[in-house]
Order: structure tokens, then C-alpha cells, then sequence
């Protein structure tokens, strides 16, 4: 008797021990669960966005413009807009629903909104749901990038109340009928996987609950055993007793693999939404969702990139069974199954703008002092804007492709960047000709010879003198000859060789005469000339000390001479080149954002001079037929070539931007080939594809307007000689420089108004 209560008594031991074990491994499993729920359960990725598109009532973009930018950001066009995400043209005029999208400043939700165009200008935003004028809106950037992803997982994050009810009564019908209703684990489902492995005497079937699957993706491995199915089912339970479902799905929503990128895990049904259909997750359609939900079986074996057919019929066996759960009628199912997968093709997932990522990134670690890739779920807002660089990425695409073929090229490149020029925002960039392909930045790496560019700086510093150069100023234009320090001569030539004796100022620019152009930087005088790039920001370094400086032996790359030509646009004022607008961490608390100061630089009177300068060379130098295409803009220009025609380059200057071109082979071998069959070809093509601004230059204060003749004589008022406008930058007192009477006149007389008038009587 005693020896069967002692061995009752050791049994019960033995199972409080088991018992208390398990008690203590489900309160270690219990604080494991806990810590991370209530902790930071993902590291995301660090999301990179274009420019917000800000719109109001006069603004710069036409309606082509703006229905580019829609279809840009996947917005949808239909005959009538229900939903965000959707837009409709009606003659005139575009109604669409703005999505709702976390501003830095602020979150503004959706809108109903309606744009009037009258002439391509935007004439008036109407709040549709209460009638009223928006003098100003906003349109949400593209997501363009994301870096530094953790564990190789993307995912973007949506709370439970964001997700459509649709797609959560799909995925529950199903992948867990029983959702609601059980406790984390479904035991007849668990019983029938149990038979079905014993049957084949290893784990073929896993009988998992949602709770399960999440479990397992966040806490344990893909190991198919005994152990770790007990600790999923024991870990199930305590999630489902401690939590809510909508907490539990919430995590499952945002955690299911539904993909891979590359070795990039697509993490959660809001990012495989943007993957597959380039929308976000509630703009998607039944069948869409059915689609995602099939994948969840088994994301590689129903990629609809990769299977396409497998996935259909995945999709449409989902579609079945919610036909046979009585969700969907026969005729919707029937619709919905014969509809085509319509997902986008794997190439336009996220735009591959590396070169402006590499950009972005390098600006990042030099204002912030770290790598971005130390962080992790940051937003950074860019200053790229989507028309310009799909503008750009055609223009050079095609024209490449052109040049190729007819000069028989294979080792062509390109680097072109477009910047803002009042606010110095880099606004489009390509550094090669297939960024895709060649990763190699040519934009910010690759120094070239400037060649004829650097005339544009020798005629400013000469123009910011005008005690002593005006436009009108006559020049040397002899042949010269200049011994270098090799002992060797160096003799500069004109185009088309040819020669006169003096030619004045403005013709030289524009028809590019190189004798002259020497002959003033002679005048001039080498210091000079070094200081005034110097000035303009050109590191020491890249001076050289031989005369041919005018003529471009300096090696620049195109950013630097996009600085330089930024600062001229604007005035002779210099706004930093930026790429970034804001870093924000999650919940929108800012971390930097990009306030650039102004600088004066340049005289305005020196850089209006060199503007109109410009304006001229391209309606009447070798860029002339560019002008006559574009006559209406009155933009500026110049071709830009180095003495071995190995670099051709071209600045294109608009009312809003300054677009540099570099053309050159890889090797940079000397190549005949760049005349009009080169960087101005792609320029033109730009144009094309992004309507300019029109360039309207002010006059300074200190310039005035007079009429010349071709002798450079000048006169206040317009006769048969004198018929040439022309502006000088005039100085009281001092004297032309062709002769030594003083300028006819030095001030334009104005209007006067009813106070001047006033004024004048006492």
C-alpha cells in the first residue's frame, strides 16, 4: 500500500514538474511575445519620394502636364470617379480624387476635387463636395525608392482600420473560416494535417490557423518538425488569449510573404499591392484581391510574374470558393474569372532613377554627417520631379539610339542634369545614357574639358567691367599666337577659319570666335579669370595656369558647371544645389529639412548682359533652327565642344530651368561626330516632351536699352541705322568705349505716375 502511494505520489511529482515547466516556458514565451508586440515589432525600410506637386490657380502646368503627373502616380482613368485613385477628363476639365497622404507638414485626407484649364493654364481648383475655390492643393509624391531594408523584408505598414473589408473577408474565407471563433488553433484542422504526415510518415500538411502562420513568420523558422509545431500551436494560444483578433490581424496583414525582389523578401499585402498593380491596397479590384490572397499558399508558386498561368488559375479557384461560400454571385464570378491578371510589368515597380538615389544618398551623409543606411524607416522628400525626368530619360533614349546608328558609336555616354534655377532643386538626372545597365555616375565622377563653356566666363568677367566692356565693345580678332610653357605654340582658330579685324562683343559670343575670345582673356588677364571662377565655386584645384584657360582645358563635371550656370540664371544669385527637401522620421516628426541661403554672387547687371547674350546665340548662332522651333520661348543657349571633339556639351536655359548636357565616348576618344547630331539634339528632344517656359529677362536697374547700328554706335531712339536693340549696362559718367564722347543717353525715360506728378510740384 505504501509502495503504491509512493508511486502515485513520485507520478504526480512528475507531472506537477511537467506542469510547472510548462507554466514557466509559457510565461518565458508569453514575455517573448509581449516584447516584441509592444515593442518595435519591424525595422522598415527607408522610403525615398519625388517632389509634392503643388497646383494652384495660374500655375506652370498645363493640362497634358498634369494628366502625365496622374498617370505618373498610378491614378486611374474612368468615366466617372467613385473612388481615390481615380480621375476623368471632360474637355477642359479633370475631376479627380485626391488619395489621402501624410504631408510633412500635415495629413490631408481625400478630396474630391475638379481642375479648370482654359489655354493649357490652370484657371481654377474646385472643392466638388462644397462648391468651393482651392487657391492652392496639393497632389501626393511617387515613392520611388527603398533603401537599407532590414532582415533583406520590405513592407509599408497600414493599421487595421485601412484595410479594406473586402480583401480581410477573402483572405478569412479563405485561409481560416474559423477566425473568429477559435482560439488561435482550429483542432480539427490539426488532427487532419496530424493523420495526413503520420500517413506519410514525414510533415507534409501544417493545418495552420491565421494566428499560427503569424506566429511562425514572426517568431519562428520554416523548419518542418514535431518541436516546433508544439511551440507554434503553445505561442498561438497565448497570442490569441492576450490579444485582440483585430491586433492579430493587423500583424498578419502587414507580415504575410507574398513575393521577393531579388534577394528582398515583399513583406505584407499594402507593399505586394504597389509590386503587382502599382496602386495602394484599397484602390485594388475582387479579383486583384483574390489574387494576393491565392498567393499566400505559396507566394514562388504563384508569382504572376514568374507563373503567370499557375497564378490565374489560383486566382480564379479563390474567386470559386467565394462563389461557393455565397460571397460572390454566378455572374460576378464568371465576370471576374475571365478578366486577364493585369498586373504591371516587374520593370515599373519602383522607378530606377540610381544615379538620383546615389545623388540623394551622398548629399544625405554630407548634410547629416551618416550613412543613410544607419537609419531605418525614415521618409526623405526629394526634389525630383517626375515630368522632367521621364522628359529626359525619352529624350536621351531616343537621341542616343539616333546617334549610334548613324555615326556607328558603341561606347556613347551621357550625363545630363536639370535644376531649378531659383531654388537650385535638382530636378532630373541621368548619369549615362542607360542607367539601368551602367551604374556608373557620370554626373558627379566623371571630370571632362569644358571646351568652349568656359567662354561664357570669360565674357562675365569681361562684362563685369563695364567701365571698360559693353556688348558693343569692338575686339581683336587677328590670329594670335601663344607659346606655351613646353615651348611649343599654340594658335587658336575660328570656326569656318574665318578672320577680320575687330568684331564686336555680341558677335563674338554668339558665332563663337575664338581669336577674340583669347584676345580678351588676355586683356583680361589670367588672375582675373581665375578669381571669377574661383568665385562662382570652382575648386583651385581644376584652375590651370596655361593661357588656353578661356578655351576650356579646365576639367569639370557636369553638377559643378550646373552650379555655375544656376547662379547665372538667377540673377548672379546662387542657391546650393539640393536634391533633398525633408527627412521625417515615422509619425512625421521631422529630422532635417533643406533651408538653402541666398547668395549674391554676380553682379545682375553682368549676368542679365550674359543672359541676353545667350538669348541671341540661340536664335542666331549655330543653334539657330532650335530657335526658330522655339521662337515663342525666347530661351537661351550654347554649344559647348573641346579642341579634340571628345566632349560636346550644351546649356539650355527656360523661365524655370537650366538643363546641362554632356555628350562623350567612355574612353573619351576624339570623335567628329558631335556637331547638331549631338547634346542639342536631346535638348530638343526634352523640349518636346516638357514644354518650356518663356524666358523673360528684366533689365537691372543699372541697364538700359538703346538702339545700335552696325558700327556698335549707340542712340536713344529707333531710326533706319539704328534698329538693333541693344542693352548696356550704364554707368553715369563714364565713357563708351568706342570713343570718347559719353553715351547719347543713360537713362530710359519712365511714365511717371500721379505721385511723381505730385510730387514735382513742390
Amino acid at each position: 500500500m505504501n509502495a503504491k502511494f509512493y508511486k502515485k505520489k513520485k507520478i504526480s511529482k512528475i507531472f506537477f514538474f511537467i506542469f510547472c515547466i510548462i507554466i514557466f516556458y509559457g510565461v518565458y514565451l508569453y514575455i517573448k511575445i509581449h516584447q516584441l508586440i509592444h515593442g518595435k515589432v519591424w525595422d522598415f525600410p527607408n522610403s525615398i519620394y519625388t517632389r509634392i506637386i503643388n497646383l494652384e490657380p495660374g500655375n506652370i502646368y498645363s493640362q497634358e502636364e498634369v494628366l502625365n503627373i496622374l498617370k505618373n502616380t498610378m491614378y486611374r482613368k474612368v468615366d466617372h470617379v467613385m473612388s481615390s485613385g481615380e480621375y476623368s477628363v471632360k474637355g477642359n476639365v479633370i475631376e479627380l480624387i485626391r488619395r489621402s497622404f501624410n504631408f510633412p507638414d500635415l495629413k490631408e485626407e481625400e478630396c474630391d476635387i475638379k481642375l479648370f484649364f482654359k489655354e493649357n493654364i490652370l484657371k481654377k481648383i474646385i472643392n466638388v463636395k462644397n462648391g468651393h475655390n482651392f487657391l492652392f492643393m496639393r497632389l501626393e509624391p511617387k515613392l520611388i525608392a527603398m533603401l537599407n531594408t532590414p532582415k533583406k523584408e520590405k513592407r509599408i505598414f497600414l493599421p487595421r482600420n485601412k484595410f479594406p473589408e473586402i480583401l480581410v473577408k477573402t483572405l478569412i474565407s479563405i485561409e481560416d473560416k474559423h477566425f473568429y471563433e477559435h482560439h488561435g488553433i482550429y483542432l480539427s484542422s490539426i488532427v487532419r494535417a496530424f493523420l495526413a504526415n503520420i500517413t506519410a510518415g514525414h510533415v507534409i500538411q501544417g493545418g495552420s490557423t491565421l494566428t499560427q502562420q503569424l506566429i511562425k513568420n514572426l517568431f519562428l523558422t520554416n523548419e518542418r518538425s514535431i518541436l516546433r509545431k508544439i511551440n507554434e500551436i503553445y505561442m498561438a494560444l497565448i497570442l490569441d488569449y492576450f490579444y485582440e483578433k483585430d491586433r492579430i490581424l493587423e500583424l498578419y496583414l502587414n507580415e504575410v510573404y507574398l513575393g521577393q525582389d531579388g534577394d528582398e523578401q515583399i513583406r505584407g499585402f499594402p507593399l505586394a499591392s504597389i509590386y503587382y498593380f502599382g496602386r495602394p491596397i484599397n484602390e485594388l479590384t475582387l479579383d486583384q484581391y483574390a489574387l494576393l490572397v491565392g498567393m499566400v499558399k505559396g507566394a514562388s508558386l504563384y508569382n504572376p510574374w514568374n507563373h503567370p498561368i499557375s497564378a490565374l488559375k489560383r486566382r480564379n479557384l479563390v474567386l470559386l470558393l467565394l462563389y461557393n461560400q455565397k460571397y460572390i454571385t454566378k455572374d460576378v464570378y464568371l465576370n471576374l474569372s475571365h478578366k486577364p491578371l493585369n498586373i504591371q510589368p516587374k520593370s515599373n515597380i519602383f522607378s530606377h532613377y540610381p544615379h538620383f538615389i546615389h545623388l540623394v544618398s551622398e548629399e544625405f551623409q554630407k548634410n547629416i554627417k551618416h550613412s543613410v543606411n544607419t537609419f531605418s524607416g525614415i521618409k526623405i522628400f526629394t526634389t525630383l520631379d517626375s515630368i522632367s525626368q521621364n522628359a529626359l530619360e525619352k529624350a536621351v533614349q531616343i537621341e542616343v539610339s539616333i546617334l549610334k546608328k548613324q555615326k556607328k558609336l558603341k561606347n556613347l555616354e551621357v550625363a545630363t542634369i536639370v535644376i531649378d534655377k531659383f531654388t537650385g532643386e535638382v530636378q532630373a538626372l541621368m548619369g549615362s545614357a542607360n542607367p539601368k545597365v551602367n551604374h556608373y555616375n557620370y554626373i558627379l565622377h566623371t571630370r571632362r574639358e569644358i571646351g568652349s563653356l568656359s567662354n561664357m566666363i570669360t565674357y562675365l568677367t569681361a562684362l563685369s567691367q563695364p567701365n571698360k566692356y559693353h556688348l558693343n565693345t569692338w575686339i581683336s580678332n587677328s590670329p594670335i599666337f601663344i607659346k606655351l610653357n613646353n615651348g611649343k605654340s599654340w594658335v587658336p582658330t575660328n570656326n569656318q577659319f574665318y578672320y577680320n579685324r575687330k568684331i564686336m562683343l555680341l558677335d563674338s559670343f554668339i558665332y563663337s570666335m575664338n581669336n577674340s575670345t583669347e584676345n580678351i582673356s588676355i586683356d583680361i588677364g589670367l588672375k582675373k579669370l581665375v578669381d571669377h571662377w574661383l568665385r562662382l565655386g570652382i575648386d583651385k584645384h581644376q584652375m590651370t595656369t596655361i593661357s588656353p584657360l578661356s578655351l576650356g582645358d579646365m576639367n569639370l563635371t557636369p553638377i559643378e558647371i550646373a552650379q555655375v550656370f544656376q547662379i547665372i540664371a538667377n540673377n548672379g544669385h546662387k542657391k546650393s544645389l539640393i536634391s533633398i527637401k525633408s527627412v521625417f522620421f515615422d509619425r512625421n516628426k521631422i529630422f532635417y529639412h533643406t533651408t538653402p541661403q541666398l547668395k549674391d554672387i554676380e553682379s545682375p547687371e553682368a549676368s542679365y548682359l550674359i543672359l541676353y547674350a545667350m538669348q541671341k546665340a540661340f536664335n542666331h548662332g549655330s543653334v539657330q533652327f532650335l530657335g526658330n522651333k522655339f521662337k515663342n520661348f525666347s530661351l537661351a543657349g550654347k554649344i559647348g565642344t573641346t579642341k579634340n571633339f571628345a566632349n560636346n556639351w550644351f546649356i539650355g536655359i527656360d523661365g524655370k530651368q537650366v538643363v546641362i548636357i554632356w555628350m562623350g565616348q567612355d574612353n573619351n576618344k576624339s570623335n567628329n561626330s558631335f556637331d547638331n547630331s549631338g547634346a542639342i539634339q536631346i535638348y530638343k528632344r526634352y523640349l518636346q516632351y516638357k514644354s518650356p517656359t518663356p524666358l523673360v529677362l528684366i533689365p537691372p536697374k543699372n541697364i538700359n536699352i538703346f538702339y545700335v547700328d552696325k558700327l556698335g554706335r549707340l542712340s536713344c531712339k529707333k531710326d533706319d541705322q539704328h534698329n538693333q536693340i541693344l542693352p548696356i549696362w550704364n554707368l553715369k559718367n563714364k565713357q563708351n568705349n568706342n570713343s570718347n564722347e559719353e553715351f547719347p543717353c543713360y537713362i530710359i525715360k519712365k511714365k511717371k505716375n500721379i505721385l511723381s506728378w505730385w510730387k514735382s510740384l513742390f
